[in-house]
């Protein structure tokens, strides 16, 4: 795809500008593909994470012809589900990149909604949005749209959504969904979905790896961004975790032994003669669930009593 851009994206969310051909009543509109990026947000227990969003239509008919939600949840049966595209080279380093972690206090509660647009002028109105619920319920991810960039043949265009809320520990982790919509000409219109997951972070603490003879002990603790918001993180329990060997002097890991999380986000595994040959550097592996993140712990060489 080939897209052109006429303005950078700036760092505060400003639109995109760009000439946007007008569909013709006889065009139908039609959703290609709905890219999100981050493509799976990982949330951490003081951060907030934005969202950008990029539609990819033709057949919209007016300047607020292209409108996306962002709610938890999965597309209805029989709904389309749009597949993301690779971004050109030009698209790909757009404005300040996402912090995964950035400054966050408990989400206020919005009353209006800046739309900044442009075409035919730049306007700025406010829209009235609905309350957000108290945490961590929360129905729908506002959206900011921005002007579209059309393509140099096809007559698709590629709207840019900048959602007004950040995501945070506060949002419900799992399945989420990208809601597209674009109206044409003579009342005509397509919906889209895309599908994502919002995850929590999870970590590892106090791993050693100990020679207890001729065997290594491996001990370690799993925790996650605590669901209660008590606490930033809290045990994880339950959990199946790798435990992941490398031989001294060797560069490959290979799975030495796996393990589950008791009660207290803790695991322990006994290496039966892993002790030879200086015991080796071990790192443990949690490939994560629906709602909460994978994560690979440092390297950790092995320890002597």
């Amino acid at each position: 795809m080939a897209m052109r851009l006429l303005l950078p994206l700036l760092a505060s969310g400003a639109a995109l500008s760009a000439q946007a051909g007008p569909a013709t009543a006889a065009e139908e509109p039609v959703i290609r593909s709905v890219t999100l990026r981050p493509g799976t947000p990982v949330v951490g227990p003081a951060g907030s994470l934005r969202l950008v969003i990029d539609v990819v239509a033709r057949g919209a008919a007016g300047p607020d012809a292209v409108a996306v939600r962002v709610e938890p949840g999965t597309p209805p049966a029989g709904g389309t589900v749009l597949r993301p595209e690779p971004l050109p080279p030009t698209v790909q380093q757009w404005g300040t990149p996402i912090p995964a972690h950035a400054v966050f206090s408990r989400p206020a509660v919005p009353r209006t909604l800046a739309v900044r647009r442009t075409g035919g002028g730049r306007r700025t109105q406010a829209a009235r949005v609905a309350a957000v619920p108290a945490a961590p319920a929360v129905p729908a991810v506002p959206a900011v749209p921005a002007a579209p960039a059309t393509e140099a043949g096809g007559g698709w265009e590629t709207w840019r959504f900048l959602p007004d809320k950040q995501l945070n520990r506060w949002y419900p982790a799992g399945p989420w969904m990208v809601i597209a919509t674009v109206r044409g000409a003579g009342g005509a219109s397509a919906t889209g979905y895309a599908r994502f997951e919002l995850k929590r972070a999870t970590r590892f603490s106090s791993i050693e790896a100990v020679r207890e003879g001729r065997d290594v002990k491996v001990t370690g603790v799993l925790n996650r961004v605590d669901p209660q918001g008590y606490l930033d993180y809290a045990p994880f329990p339950g959990q199946p975790v790798e435990i992941l060997h490398r031989e001294e002097g060797r560069e490959s890991w290979t799975t030495a032994a796996s393990a589950t999380t008791d009660r207290q986000g803790r695991f322990t595994r006994r290496m039966p003669g892993a002790a030879r040959g200086g015991g080796g550097d071990w790192r443990i592996r949690y490939t994560g669930t629906s709602g909460h993140a994978p994560r690979l712990s440092v390297i950790h060489p092995t320890g002597g009593r």
